[in-house]
């Protein structure tokens, strides 16, 4: 397919559209917008000219170097400064974290693994992956009717842990919070095959490792650190499940030789917003170099 064309609007969210393909509903096309975004809280987003462009190249670079890689994903191809083709996809309500240094929310689990400031983080010589199983408002629901409900964003409930993803039915916990907390439990539970579908933990967990390890090959080289990352699985309409959504500078915890962050967290932590669209600009003009 060399000429693709939009057609009606599949899905928006804070940072970019989903159209349709015109003729092909195997298709579907990813527009990124100019805005950043932060915390879930509206009064964090803010934009600058390049933000789409930059995660753009960064995304489309990300996958190609995955599907070189022989990792299942859902990118087609890029198709513009700010699109890319990719298969449509059924997406899997589960936001899917892995970690080769401890860092984040992980270490408010797991203080045990903190460092002192001056410190590097603690490295994980296997990477540990973790599931969070995606809602809205703190509900989810599937063509059955209510997945779960009531959980509650101001305490950060949100989007819970899930700590033990290879059980059929899933206790919800706290994100942020330790075991020994009694506020960590959440007091909930989930069936797991009304999330999954035809998917399984095991086919997510071996994708995400092997997508780690190659990108922290490419990044090596040029003496970066891939600290951990985020992504989202989907079903295609062939029923394969791959890699979808984004890959960008926003889903990861990227840092140069020296410990100093060159994505998003930048941004968390109250960057002035030129200097954040100079370290977008730096990782897109790195990634660039994975399709050479």
């Amino acid at each position: 397919m060399t000429d693709v064309k939009k057609g009606k609007l599949l899905n928006e969210g804070k940072t970019k559209k989903i159209f349709a393909a015109e003729g092909d509903d195997s298709l579907a096309i990813v527009e990124y917008k100019n805005a950043i975004t932060a915390f879930d809280d509206p009064s964090f987003t803010k934009e600058f000219a390049t933000k789409a462009k930059y995660s753009n190249i960064t995304t489309s670079r990300v996958f190609e170097l995955l599907n070189a890689a022989g990792i299942p994903t859902a990118f087609v191809r890029q198709l513009s400064d700010t699109e890319f083709l990719a298969k449509n996809c059924t997406m899997i309500p589960l936001e899917v974290v892995v970690r080769r240094y401890a860092v984040g929310s992980f270490l408010k689990r797991h203080p045990e693994f903190a460092k002192a400031e001056n410190e590097p983080p603690h490295r994980f010589e296997q990477p540990v992956v973790e599931f969070f199983l995606k809602t809205t408002r703190g509900g989810l629901k599937d063509a059955e009717g209510v997945i779960v409900e009531g959980l509650d964003p101001k305490k950060g409930e949100e989007d819970p842990f899930i700590p033990n993803p290879h059980e059929a039915e899933w206790k919800l916990a706290h994100p942020k919070r330790q075991d020994s907390d009694p506020e960590a439990s959440l007091s909930r539970t989930v069936d797991s095959r009304r999330v999954l579908g035809n998917g399984t933990i095991a086919e997510m967990e071996d994708a995400i490792t092997k997508a780690l390890v190659a990108l922290e090959s490419f990044f090596s080289k040029h003496q970066f650190k891939l600290i951990d990352f985020k992504i989202e699985f989907g079903t295609t309409k062939d029923s394969k499940i791959v890699i979808s959504d984004v890959i960008d500078n926003d889903s990861w915890r990227l840092r140069d030789k020296d410990w100093n962050d060159v994505s998003k967290q930048s941004f968390r932590d109250g960057g002035a917003l030129s200097e954040i669209e100079d370290k977008y600009a730096l990782v897109a003009e790195l990634m660039q170099e994975a399709s050479v």
